[in-house]
């Protein structure tokens, strides 16, 4: 069950990043950590892996497996 709610992540995550126009999102982790994406280039996807660059911090590296939500920001009108 778990890894079918792992691909579910995943699927979000590219959608997100297809998304036209792009909205900002936020991966959300088991440990609480919080990643805001404003541009689809911050997020890289590996067979087991999530790495997220971002502008201020570096690099982020992170298992599938620890993602527990994804939360898109309210598209500007």
């Amino acid at each position: 069950m778990a890894e079918h709610e792992q691909l579910k992540f995943e699927e979000e995550l590219q959608r997100c990043c297809r998304a036209e126009p792009f909205i900002p999102f936020d991966i959300v982790l088991t440990s609480g950590d919080r990643y805001e994406l404003t541009h689809w280039q911050q997020l890289a996807f590996g067979e087991n892996m999530i790495v997220v660059a971002l502008p201020r911090t570096g690099i982020r590296f992170f298992r599938k497996n620890q993602i527990v939500a994804v939360h898109v920001h309210e598209p500007s009108i």
